[in-house]
């Protein structure tokens, strides 16, 4: 334990008086027996004419610390900074991206930029204080439920399988080769995103059938330029089984991954579980409308991504259309 509070200080006083060991102590309070040898040290209490005085190791401590914060910038005192940090975290940025944003953005001096370790260590302190900014972070390391089953194998009429899939795709240097998969709860979304920019888009789906899936589709390129539709690699279940259609109204070419092989489709699985941080597994996505949907489309893609060098997926896939607007 590197930080003893005042409730551990008190205790350490108490045992102190009556004697115990330092072995005692730091097995009842929990920490180790270096902490409480140093803050009986700096504190004179290894003398034995001294008792070591929680109150008074308390008030040092504090004075310890401020004199540390003041020989640095503390950017939580800065309104400004303050304000910036805030309002990102409440559009669920993550501190790496908060802090890789300041570094990129020319308002900020770079002796004003926060590190993700300052942000996340302001979340943790104020949360001991009932602060609640750690609800705005993606909780990670939850395991990931298959959706795949036999019964959606082996139905595709005329599939395409990825290996047929142009090897240009894998190099991810141009715009317009998509991913597709289906997020289920009771119902289900419909997600795509592109795999330079890492744009995402999703659609609710009123079932699981091929007709939604070609529905959504359409929705989703009905203003994506033909420039930028080459290619959609989707899972294999039978909701793609109308993936000609989709390709000669949409003019993209439709691959299907093999089963049970969700890396192949890398990019399109991590959205959607940037997606779950906002519909956690078990969603009924019939109480969701499409306005509840696109907002947090929109938050997910105006994130900076540090992959992106902290630009967001909604600034890289604008000006790509951009650049083919000016062309034509």
């Amino acid at each position: 334990m590197a930080h003893l509070t005042r409730a551990k200080r008190e205790q350490l006083a108490t045992l102190h008086r009556l004697g115990k060991t330092q072995i005692e102590i730091c097995s009842f309070i929990g920490c180790s027996q270096g902490t409480v040898s140093k803050e009986l040290g700096r504190n004179n209490a290894h003398h034995p004419r001294f008792w070591y005085d929680g109150e008074k190791a308390q008030m040092c401590a504090d004075q310890r610390r401020r004199a540390s914060k003041d020989k640095c910038f503390r950017w939580h005192d800065d309104p400004v900074v303050l304000r910036y940090v805030v309002e990102k975290l409440r559009l669920c940025w993550s501190p790496e991206q908060i802090g890789g944003r300041m570094k990129r953005e020319s308002p900020w001096h770079r002796s004003h930029v926060v590190s993700h370790e300052a942000i996340y260590d302001y979340i943790d302190r104020i949360r001991e204080d009932g602060g609640c900014f750690h609800r705005y972070l993606r909780h990670q390391g939850r395991k990931r439920k298959w959706h795949g089953t036999e019964e959606k194998r082996g139905i595709i009429p005329n599939r395409r399988g990825i290996e047929e899939r142009p090897k240009d795709v894998d190099r991810r240097k141009r715009f317009g080769d998509w991913e597709s998969d289906l997020v289920v709860g009771e119902s289900a979304v419909a997600t795509f995103v592109e795999r330079v920019s890492k744009l995402f888009r999703a659609v609710l789906l009123s079932n699981r059938t091929a007709p939604e899936m070609t529905r959504a589709a359409r929705v989703v390129f009905s203003d994506v330029p033909l420039q930028l539709r080459h290619t959609l690699t989707h899972d294999n279940g039978r909701e793609i089984s109308d993936h000609e259609t989709i390709t000669n109204e949409l003019h993209i070419d439709v691959f299907c991954a093999h089963p049970y092989h969700s890396w192949e489709r890398g990019l399109n699985e991590h959205t959607n579980g940037l997606l779950r941080q906002f519909f956690p597994k078990g969603t009924d996505f019939r109480t969701i409308n499409e306005n509840d949907l696109a907002l947090i489309v929109a938050l997910i893609n105006n994130r900076p991504r540090r992959s992106l060098q902290y630009r967001t997926p909604e600034e890289v896939f604008q000006a790509e259309v951009k650049r083919y607007s000016f062309q034509n």
